[in-house]
């Protein structure tokens, strides 16, 4: 049975509250209950002794209480007694602090964690914003419950029921009556107007996703923004969405101020009733002007932290909404299930698709009973029309996807039965969409192994043909990318890619279209690098340029999902297939016909 999202939320805060390996946060848990408990007491004690020192007072000014010593010492100590309530607070906030600021530490790993975890589909489905504002608010809902449910709710609770048992003791039955009922009545409207005002805080928060959405969105394709023109239409799409969450904001502020007054409505009427009774108890000799001061204050005294009682509802229906984003996001899991099996070691590495089908969609199959293989130190490439299946291919081997029939092994390994760090591990991939982070190009190339030395980096570097242009920027290595790498050319940002394939130092080399995007002289000296890199080492190259798959020991050529043709770069030629037909409408550049005089000679 699922569960609520109070239950779940309930035993997602228990850990953090009471860690199991944590003992210095179970001290911080019990000081800070001990200091809750202190600060009460003295805050329950304060009223009756405000009264005391009234009457004390009017004693005084009867000539009955001639040295003033009881009435100073309790001034003193109504001093005391509020310092005491205030301290023990600050004190309790400080003991907490550090739980709560670990428990948002750790949810946002976890939820980090998560993520990462789970399989391509969902990140190339994601909203970026939406996502971010999911994390924001819903680790604000965990510190928010932490703190105001354990330091506020339950013992404002404790305190309404102790202050109502003190007058029914000290001043009459009828006292702690109209407490009793005006508290019940304050909290009936509470949780009524608060249930119905969560509809519009759902539809603002709806709203607010809409906004960052696309907002993110729009900055992460500013320079597709820029090659249409469409500034103004971003302006305007991101304008209905500012409208419309000014509009639910609006409707939500309404709301909270009805509930505001009808909640000081309630108050005040009981208050009012409790000094017009205690008016008619002075008069009749029953109770004293003290008594009335005690009154006044335990009533007053319960009007803040039942004011903020309503506040804190209203933030715990909020904070409950606000993690149901969050919630969701866990309950999303891997469509892949790892095995923690890892891969034999090996000083050799092959690869082998056996029969392998696959598809994204029932209705449209993107690969059709293929088998091939890459034997150790072999060099394989993939070539054909886009749409062919190549890219899918890599997916299977990266095991972003499993096969829907036959199976790909690694080093005669089905790689589902190894787990997937250990088999992306012996892997190092050059992309054809080289991705960068917004950080230096030092720290991007060093992410292919973040122990490397500077010395690693720097010949990295030199092999993918980047070290001289970088130490003749100003910056040098430290020079920032920008967002996605956007401050290079794409040339740059694949030889960084291909730099930080080769500091990976992997037992097998997968190239999507890694020269790509230079030009025919770079693209000359990088094919050089890359045979020299994977040279004895297993290589599967994806090629758009046929030139990159010339040198493989065998190319296959894929056409709607299925292999037709598969041979050496001459055999293909002298078939006069498709692979020919593909070579023959490249020839024209320069750099295809200086490599065919090389290969074929």
């Amino acid at each position: 049975m699922s569960q609520s999202p109070l239950q779940r939320t309930v035993s997602l805060l228990v850990p953090f509250l009471w860690p199991k390996d944590k003992n210095s946060m179970k001290f911080r848990v019990i000081g800070a209950v001990i200091c809750l408990l202190l600060a009460k007491a003295a805050n329950i004690g304060t009223p009756p002794i405000l009264g005391y020192a009234v009457d004390s007072l009017t004693e005084l000014s009867q000539g009955l209480n001639v040295y003033m010593l009881i009435p100073l010492a309790l001034i003193i100590s109504y001093g005391i007694a509020r310092v005491a309530a205030l301290a023990f607070g600050e004190l309790r906030n400080a003991f907490f602090s550090k739980v709560a600021q670990n428990a948002i530490t750790q949810l946002t790993l976890n939820t980090f964690k998560h993520l990462h975890s789970l399989s391509l589909q969902f990140h190339l489905g994601r909203q970026t914003g939406a996502l971010s504002k999911f994390i924001d608010r819903g680790t604000k809902g965990v510190n928010f419950l932490l703190t105001y449910v354990l330091f506020n709710v339950i013992p404002t609770i404790i305190e309404i029921f102790l202050v109502a048992g003190i007058l029914a003791y000290i001043y009459g039955w009828k006292y702690a009556l109209v407490t009793l009922v005006t508290i019940g009545l304050y909290i009936i409207v509470t949780f009524t107007v608060t249930q119905w005002r969560l509809q519009f805080r759902r539809r603002m928060n709806a709203a607010d996703n809409d906004v960052s959405t696309k907002l993110v969105d729009s900055l992460l394709n500013f320079e597709t923004v820029k090659y249409f023109n469409n500034e103004n239409h971003e302006y305007q799409r991101l304008f209905k969405s500012l409208d419309q969450y000014e509009i639910e904001s609006i409707k939500n502020q309404y709301t909270l101020s009805y509930l505001n007054i009808a909640q000081t409505i309630v108050i005040m009427t009981g208050i009012t009733i409790m000094l017009v009774m205690s008016a008619f108890d002075i008069r009749a000799g029953n109770l004293t002007i003290g008594g009335f001061v005690v009154i006044n204050a335990y009533m007053l005294q319960l009007y803040q932290p039942l004011n903020f009682f309503g506040t804190v509802y209203r933030e715990i229906r909020q904070s409950l909404t606000d993690m149901e984003n969050l919630f969701t996001l866990w309950e999303e899991k891997p469509n892949l299930t790892d095995s923690e099996k890892t891969l034999h070691k090996s000083e050799e590495a092959s690869i082998r698709f056996e029969n392998v089908s696959f598809d994204y969609d029932a209705r449209r199959t993107i690969i059709q009973n293929i088998s091939f293989e890459v034997p150790n130190g072999k060099k394989v490439a993939l070539v054909g029309p886009t749409g062919a299946g190549k890219s899918t291919i890599s997916r299977l081997l990266f095991r972003f996807y499993d096969p829907k029939v036959g199976a790909v092994y690694v080093n005669n390994q089905n790689i589902k039965d190894i787990s997937q760090q250990s088999l992306r591990k012996i892997i190092g991939v050059v992309p054809q969409d080289t991705v960068l982070f917004n950080d230096t190009i030092y720290y991007n190339i060093s992410y292919g192994n973040p122990e490397a030395t500077e010395e690693q980096i720097h010949e990295a570097a030199k092999s993918a043909d980047i070290h001289n242009f970088v130490i003749n920027l100003p910056d040098g290595y430290q020079t920032i990318v920008g967002e996605r790498g956007l401050k290079l050319s794409g040339g740059e940002k694949q030889r960084v890619a291909i730099a930080r394939a080769i500091l990976k130092n992997p037992s097998i080399f997968f190239f999507d279209e890694a020269t790509s995007a230079l030009d025919s002289t770079t693209e000359k000296e990088i094919q050089k690098n890359l045979q020299t890199i994977s040279q004895n080492r297993t290589t599967l190259v994806i090629a758009h340029r046929l030139s990159t798959a010339a040198d493989a020991d065998e190319i296959l050529v894929l056409e709607q999902g299925q292999i037709t043709e598969r041979g050496t770069h001459k055999e293909l030629l002298s078939r006069d297939g498709k692979y020919a037909e593909m070579w023959n409408k490249q020839k024209d550049t320069q750099a295809v016909q200086d490599l065919e005089t090389s290969v074929l000679s």
